[in-house]
């Protein structure tokens, strides 16, 4: 999940550069095909530039689940008073992947699940109106008004439009979409909404794609007709609604945008574009250079912790790097270690009892109180499926006997009960942080 969230994010940040750049560089000037090349690179890149440096080391990672592991709530320690206290309370079997993420890929699933139900509806069409060879394309009658569209060699017209003086300019305009794929680029962007359904950038992208379709489809018709009696047509023919949006429409909302574009009809010079491409590049690599800035950091900073509670787990599994977390391994154990299993393990008594040992045991070490040292220490350890606490290591510290008095407490700790995954004890790895916090 943690891979997921970060790809996105990545993801994310590249289509918001890619729809900067078109919308400052591209979106006057307008070259059809070459804005169309572009937008499409635009999600195709933002994907492949996202993708982890290192393929087999995220792989192995998430094989692991170790970038997840399952985090237990702060412990405070306090120099003065040497009163600890904690991050919120324990609620055994909290699933280490929050929930914010969870919606995110229910949402995702969701948008997924559309596409599939505007391509069934499509299909349950051709299959109900069963269609006739017509000049290249599959022509499907349709009984009620709606406007004309099409959907790669499907021609999805109204039985009243095929009387109409315009039907052979709607045909042309058709076939010209149809020729030129664009029933491809809109699959492939319906694809993307499956992950960029909340990204405004995705929306922006997508509808300049569908201008650049009509732009592209209207100069094809008009080196074989007359201009005014195709500006006539756009405007004589009567839409509707109901249109399913993985299609290619006759008429888009873009008429006026349309006739402008048809007047004009001296699109900019490619070389022109590519050397606007050019300014481009300062910004993808410096967008490159962030993200390997952000893959190789092992230092994280936290807040200022006087003013902070105490961290929750979804924050403390994102500070906790990948690599840090890979180191966790032992010769004793020769197992699978699991993060997150069907029942957790369980300290002796539940959760405030494990607060109860910590507090009671777990000391300000003299050397930090008199250096004024003060941070977070990060703890790993393994349960077993013997229940015992094993492999206690500090995979982040602070020094000054605060690393050693965290470990020293967490080693202490009694035997749990072990836990499961599939009726069977396994073993099950553990973040716990310790802040130790001067007054």
């Amino acid at each position: 999940m943690e891979l997921f969230v970060g790809y996105m994010l990545r993801a994310s940040v590249y289509l918001l550069l890619f729809a900067v750049a078109y919308k400052i560089m591209l979106s006057r000037k307008v070259n059809p095909s070459f804005n169309r090349f572009f937008l499409l690179g635009s999600g195709f890149f933002s994907l492949v530039l996202s993708l982890p440096h290192n393929i087999e080391l995220a792989l192995n990672s998430s094989e692991n689940s170790l970038s997840t592991t399952y985090t237990l709530p702060e412990i405070i320690i306090t120099a003065t008073t040497g009163y600890s206290q904690t991050a919120g309370h324990i609620a055994t079997g909290i699933s280490a992947v929050p929930p914010a993420r969870w919606l995110l890929l229910i949402l995702s699933f969701g948008m997924g699940a559309l596409l599939l139900w505007q391509l069934s509806r499509l299909l349950m069409i051709i299959i109900r109106f069963k269609g006739r060879k017509h000049q290249g394309l599959t022509l499907i009658e349709l009984p009620y008004e709606t406007p004309p569209f099409s959907f790669f060699h499907w021609f999805f017209v109204p039985q009243k439009a095929l009387n109409v003086a315009e039907f052979e300019t709607i045909l042309a305009h058709e076939k010209a979409h149809f020729r030129r794929l664009h029933s491809v680029d809109v699959i492939f962007f319906e694809l993307l909404r499956i992950l960029f359904w909340f990204h405004p950038a995705f929306y922006y992208l997508r509808h300049e794609l569908r201008a650049m379709h009509e732009f592209e489809a209207d100069s094809i018709v008009l080196a074989q007709h007359d201009k005014t009696a195709y500006q006539q047509s756009l405007l004589t023919i009567h839409l509707s609604g109901g249109l399913i949006p993985v299609t290619n429409p006759f008429n888009v909302s873009l008429i006026k945008k349309r006739m402008l574009m048809m007047n004009q009809q001296k699109w900019q010079k490619p070389a022109r574009n590519w050397f606007k491409i050019m300014f481009l590049m300062p910004f993808v690599l410096t967008a490159v250079v962030i993200q390997s800035c952000q893959m190789n950091s092992t230092e994280t900073t936290s807040s200022d912790a006087k003013e902070s509670q105490a961290v929750v787990a979804e924050y403390v599994a994102d500070v906790v790097k990948t690599e840090e977390l890979a180191t966790v391994t032992s010769d004793s154990i020769t197992d699978e270690v699991f993060t997150v299993v069907e029942t957790m393990p369980e300290f002796p008594g539940g959760g405030e009892a494990m607060i109860k040992f910590m507090v009671s045991n777990i000391r300000y070490p003299e050397s930090a109180r008199k250096d004024t040292v003060q941070g977070k220490v990060f703890v790993n350890f393994i349960v077993d499926k013997n229940g015992k606490v094993s492999n206690v290591k500090v995979i982040r510290g602070i020094g000054h006997g605060c690393d050693e008095e965290a470990a020293r407490v967490v080693a202490m700790m009694p035997d749990w009960t072990p836990g499961q995954q599939r009726g069977k004890n396994v073993n099950v790895s553990f973040n716990l942080p310790v802040t130790f916090k001067l007054n």
